[in-house]
């Protein structure tokens, strides 16, 4: 495993070559770490399933690096698309209906979870490479999400790459929190994690 501060000028390049190549990454987010690589590869979706002890049946959360991008892989009406405004980026995974774009991995029964993490690493080098990230808490299922960098290397060492979030930017890797996850495919909406935000369409 390389460790790498997300402020390294190389990371960009790094990134790129490791989506190419079904790589696997531990990034910074804006709530708790995630563990991931390119939605489309089997390779690295099937590395973390065994890492995490994940069952196949389950869908990924696709982290994307900015709003303009969620149209690529989803469904949006003018009312579900004024509630991803003002919310994202931002620490909620929104649960919307899945278009033809969207990779089978993060899809399940229609629909796909969606993240746009209000972190430096998805606004400034995930924005360039514009390529979005499957991705899950960095865990055993069924544990608690890992804060503890060295945790991380301990237990997850098969990962390629691991990005040290905080590195000298002021802003916080994350609030250790896992994100709200709100359906937007049901009206009313509904929180199946955390809670619904008031006033939400």
């Amino acid at each position: 495993m390389l460790v790498v501060r997300e402020t390294d000028e190389r990371l960009q390049g790094m990134i790129a070559t490791l989506l190419e190549t079904g790589g696997t990454l531990i990034f910074p987010t804006d709530t708790v770490y995630g563990i991931g690589g390119s939605p489309w590869d089997e390779r690295a979706l099937a590395q973390v399933r065994r890492m995490k002890g994940r069952a196949d049946s389950q869908p990924f959360t696709l982290h994307l690096p900015s709003i303009e991008a969620i149209e690529r892989f989803a469904r949006v009406d003018e009312r579900v698309r004024r509630v991803l405004t003002r919310f994202l980026p931002g620490p909620i995974t929104f649960i919307l209906s899945a278009s033809d774009g969207a990779p089978p991995s993060a899809v399940s029964k229609g629909k796909v979870g969606i993240r746009v993490p209000a972190h430096p690493f998805f606004g400034s080098i995930m924005r360039k490479l514009d390529r979005p990230l499957f991705g899950t808490s960095v865990n055993r299922a069924g544990e608690e999400p890992l804060s503890s960098i060295d945790m991380m290397i301990e237990q997850f060492s098969g990962v390629d790459l691991l990005i040290e979030g905080n590195a000298g930017t002021g802003v916080p890797s994350g609030t250790g929190v896992p994100s709200a996850i709100i359906d937007l495919t049901t009206d009313p909406p509904h929180a199946l994690r955390g809670e619904l935000p008031e006033d939400l369409w």
